[in-house]
């Protein structure tokens, strides 16, 4: 069993934007900002151009671009969201009139209601989805005025199948992200943004998520281990790595160290999953698992693959060892809401057995944040990073 909340975060986040597994967003939550005050006008403005927001679902902050182009039959509009690494995204309906602006992608269930305030620079208003609703605010940018991103998206074949990755930076060693269950590319957003700045980076999405082709089952954590390094050395990113595990993605990073321990120099766990968690929540969780087992019939294909080989994929952690030189931090967070006290102290107890056994590793408590560190404290995750390239021989 992985962190209590984690099934019901990934689901919601499965459906937000395109269907993209995200990690860290519950329902509960959400709190509704009150609006900022905007002024508005009553001439019909020109909205063709470039628009950019940040969707902030509280734990996860999105970066989404808008672009609206003026056609003979109206217009027509794309989303592209870049710390998912999608472009183009379809938008189904778009319309104006006076200073009011609304869109909907019916695939994914979404809609976005706004306002542009007096000189037309800017858009307040509302993305809903599946009875979510979170604020979200545009503002009209020029292109060629625009910093070029630090990040790139490859798509990487192998094997007759491609895994979407998201690329940036320079030098040596390479920070290599791997997100939770059900996770990828988007729930690094801020912290790899940052980290570009002094590393090499990549993140993606593990195979049968976001944009990457499904893969071969069982979705184990050797399997993920294997398309992980190919896919590094067939996009031309060369050991040494840092490995930076969230959640779920801590137990598949321990097992990639263990498979190639000669390319791996550091690990950062970010309130990781562990085996001797998961067996106590059996004993002592029975109705959770229930309910989680339950919200796993909505969940995309991809989601329930990795979820049906979670089992494997604990022995297999079990089995993994760290192995000599290589430098561990593990940071835990503390704040969790969404889960029992009990739960929340065993929790800890057990990151802090599994430091025990691992010779030179450091234990930094999140007290500020719950279990998306990344998204709540990412000024102490990008630090972890940055000491742990700075140690790498």
């Amino acid at each position: 069993m992985m962190k209590v909340t984690t099934v019901a975060e990934s689901l919601l986040l499965c459906t937000l934007l395109m269907a993209v597994s995200l990690f860290g967003v519950r329902a509960t939550q959400y709190r509704r900002h009150p609006p900022q005050k905007i002024d508005t006008q009553t001439a019909q403005v020109k909205p063709e151009g470039d628009w950019e927001g940040t969707l902030d679902t509280g734990s996860v902050k999105l970066r989404l671009v808008v672009h609206v182009i003026s056609k003979a039959e109206g217009l027509s509009a794309t989303l592209d969201s870049p710390d998912q690494g999608a472009t183009g995204l379809a938008i189904d309906s778009i319309s104006v009139k006076e200073n009011s602006i609304q869109f909907e992608m019916k695939s994914l269930g979404a809609a976005y209601r706004g306002k542009f305030n007096n000189d037309g620079s800017q858009i307040e208003g509302e993305f809903s989805q599946l009875g979510q609703a979170f604020p979200l605010n545009f503002t009209r940018v020029d292109k060629s005025k625009s910093k070029p991103d630090l990040l790139r998206l490859e798509k990487v074949v192998f094997d007759g199948r491609s895994l979407n990755l998201l690329i940036g930076g320079e030098g040596s060693p390479a920070v290599i992200f791997e997100g939770g269950f059900g996770s990828g590319i988007a729930s690094w957003s801020t912290v790899q943004r940052e980290t570009a700045a002094f590393a090499r980076t990549v993140s993606y999405d593990r195979a049968g998520l976001g944009q990457s082709e499904s893969g071969p089952k069982p979705r184990s954590a050797k399997q993920i281990a294997a398309e992980l390094n190919a896919a590094l050395l067939k996009a031309g990113v060369k050991p040494p790595y840092v490995l930076v595990g969230h959640s779920l993605g801590g137990v598949f990073v321990r097992v990639f160290a263990d498979m190639y321990p000669r390319d791996v120099v550091g690990i950062v766990l970010i309130d990781p999953s562990q085996e001797a968690f998961n067996e106590w929540a059996k004993k002592h969780q029975i109705d959770r698992r229930k309910q989680e087992q339950s919200e796993m019939s909505k969940a995309p294909e991809g989601v329930r693959a990795e979820w049906d080989s979670l089992d494997v994929t604990y022995a297999q952690a079990r089995a993994a060892k760290v192995p000599l030189g290589i430098q561990v931090t593990l940071i835990s967070a503390t704040q969790d809401e969404g889960m029992p006290a009990d739960a929340r102290k065993m929790w800890v107890e057990k990151h802090k057995e599994w430091l025990a056994g691992v010779p030179g590793s450091k234990h930094i408590i999140a007290d500020k944040s719950g279990h998306f560190i990344q998204g709540q404290e990412p000024a102490l995750v990008i630090e972890a990073i940055r000491q742990m390239v700075k140690k790498a021989p």
